[in-house]
């Protein structure tokens, strides 16, 4: 669901420049982005309702068993649990949204993110850069939209995370045309090795969800992968006026 940067980890943050962030209009999927999210959720919805075929069947057949089949019940149960949430997800992802954004420090958004992502990590060391640099520097941020895509972002990095993982967290400067901001830097090192099966396409569209949520705050939310032994997810947000 988006593109690869190759990102370096050492940068240091850097004074940021006088300028505002350009008011961005609503963020609007383009039409290939909005046929990939489309392909995913027909894929993802084909499988839930042949794992609900699937366990239906195996109830009738076995409903003169005498103990019933917990096991089936609970997998058929689970399954409706879990289809639900994807479609709420799926419809969540084309409702417009509207942002209620405040005026938020820099260094409140990282101590949001930081605690968010300890409280996910079960003990993975996590390093954060000081954050001098960004004494008065602020973001405009709808807290519940902008926690929800933190919340898919920090998790899309935790499942990658192995025994020998660390995470280094880095603010540094950054522009994007006619915007002045700063990129938010997670970098897993020594991440697991993971199966493709567990690349989801319910995780690529909770993916493109956290991209859009990003987008309407006027920013952007990439994946970052340079060697195996690292990957990062950059999250770049323009700052706003003294």
């Amino acid at each position: 669901m988006s593109a690869n940067k190759s990102v370096s980890e050492d940068d240091a943050p850097q004074k940021h420049g006088p300028r505002p962030a350009r008011p961005e209009s609503p963020a609007v999927p383009s039409v290939p982005v909005l046929e990939k999210v489309l392909a995913e959720i027909s894929h993802e919805s084909g499988n839930f309702f042949h794992k609900l075929y699937y366990w239906s069947d195996h109830l009738r057949e076995q409903r003169t068993r005498r103990p019933p089949d917990s096991t089936a019940t609970e997998m058929l149960e689970r399954t409706i649990r879990n289809f639900e949430e994807f479609l709420k997800m799926a419809l969540e992802y084309f409702h417009p949204v509207q942002l209620s954004c405040l005026r938020m420090g820099v260094a409140d958004v990282m101590g949001g993110l930081l605690n968010q992502m300890r409280g996910q990590l079960n003990g993975t060391p996590v390093t954060a850069v000081e954050l001098g640099e960004w004494d008065g520097a602020a973001v405009m941020i709808d807290p519940g939209r902008f926690s929800q895509a933190l919340l898919i972002a920090v998790r899309h990095l935790v499942q990658q995370v192995g025994g020998e993982s660390a995470i280094r967290v880095a603010v540094v400067a950054a522009e994007r045309p006619g915007t002045v901001g700063l990129e938010i830097r997670l970098v897993l090192h020594n991440p697991a090795s993971t199966s493709p099966l567990f690349q989801t396409a319910a995780a690529g569209v909770e993916w493109a969800l956290a991209e859009k949520v990003v987008e309407l705050h006027g920013g952007e939310l990439t994946e970052a992968n340079g060697d195996e032994s690292s990957k990062s997810v950059v999250l770049f947000l323009p700052l706003v006026a003294s």
